[in-house]
């Protein structure tokens, strides 16, 4: 408890030092992941505005619906709470009266840029909109790399469970399955309405469109598979992905695979502090383009994960984030081809002082991940 306290305040404080430098008397978080960041709450508003407003020199406020205001409830700082009625209200009830009576005599407000247009909106010519809780997120304590280092070891030996499990005709149901029938001991500590456990094989016909969602009952074949484990416990978040073959790949299955293993090789090698996000990108499609297969790319090659597993950094052409020790980011440049399936290995990564660290651990290489 007295680490977590620390944890929480020590957050609050470095958002208030960076309010003061830019003189911002006020700074309103709506995002729900935001508010758990610096609170440990969790809550589902359905609907109705949740608001957490940080003061630079008094303590934060919580303007919340009335339906869960028994839901909040910190006891590592003071703060203070004003409820509304509902999403909706009579004068003087609702969030937006409320939330203006709370800021009257404060000229100087800043909204993180993921509010809603609704909240942000009628106050948009007063109000600066800034990105500083994603900021403080990108770059993770010890605390937090603990928090993320125990998802990645729990979603790897699902991963691997997956792959021992896996052959020609098994269905996709069994391989989402997994979790809950070979693990159930070990996620049980884990309770919560946020959590996330998802991990199933998307087969050929489905894995060459990585964002597709394969019928339960369709079955593995040959290749290119892609097992798939996506995870949320605690609060943090951890990725880890294979592409496996049940039968001997052709040629051209393998000219893909060991393509997309050179590409995440030149990705390893530039993960380090100083490194812009967007060199990254740029340096496995230069590769890419010279092997004839940029037109089977889909997505950027990583992306941050922490209290979610898409956040900042995006390591994609665009982004000038300059990498930095303590973020923690996917490794997964992909090929995708019709036809023949996906090929993609996704691991989750931590920028350490000297290059990175792989926090997730699976089998690699097309020998091991091949089930003839």
């Amino acid at each position: 408890m007295n680490q977590l306290k620390a944890e929480v305040t020590g957050r609050i404080k470095k958002l208030q030092e960076k309010m003061r430098a830019e003189a911002i008397e006020a700074y309103i978080i709506t995002d729900a992941e935001d508010i758990w960041y610096f609170t440990n709450i969790e809550y589902s508003p359905e609907q109705r505005p949740f608001l957490f407003i940080v003061y630079a020199n008094q303590a934060p406020l919580f303007i919340v619906p009335k339906l869960e205001e028994s839901h909040v409830h910190v006891s590592y700082f003071d703060y203070q709470i004003d409820p509304y009625f509902d999403v909706t209200s009579q004068s003087g009830d609702n969030w937006y009266d409320k939330l203006s009576k709370h800021l009257k005599g404060i000229s100087r407000v800043a909204i993180e840029n993921n509010a809603p247009l609704y909240i942000a909106q009628p106050f948009s010519d007063d109000w600066r909109i800034e990105k500083w809780v994603s900021q403080l997120r990108m770059v993770k304590s010890n605390y937090e790399i603990e928090k993320i280092t125990n998802v990645c070891r729990i979603s790897s030996k699902v991963v691997r469970k997956t792959l021992e499990i896996s052959k020609t005709g098994t269905t996709v149901m069994e391989t989402y399955m997994i979790p809950s029938k070979y693990f159930q001991k070990e996620l049980a500590p884990y309770q919560s309405i946020h959590n996330r456990t998802q991990n199933a094989v998307w087969p050929a016909e489905f894995s060459y469109m990585p964002h597709s969602i394969p019928e339960f009952n369709s079955t593995i074949g040959a290749g290119a598979n892609v097992n798939i484990a996506i995870f949320k416990l605690d609060g943090y978040a951890a990725e880890c992905e294979r592409t496996f073959f049940t039968e001997k790949p052709t040629a051209e299955m393998i000219f893909y695979f060991e393509t997309m293993m050179h590409a995440r090789s030149i990705m390893l090698s530039m993960l380090k502090p100083g490194v812009q996000a967007s060199a990254i990108e740029t340096a496995i499609m230069t590769y890419f383009e010279k092997e004839g297969v940029a037109d089977k790319v889909l997505h950027r090659p990583g992306h941050g994960i922490g209290l979610n597993n898409h956040e900042e950094p995006t390591l994609s052409r665009g982004n000038e984030t300059v990498l930095v020790p303590n973020m923690v980011v996917s490794v997964e440049p992909g090929l995708y081809v019709e036809g023949l399936g996906g090929f993609r290995h996704s691991d989750t990564a931590l920028i350490t002082s000297d290059g990175y660290r792989l926090l997730t651990e699976a089998p690699l290489d097309l020998e091991a991940l091949t089930f003839a």
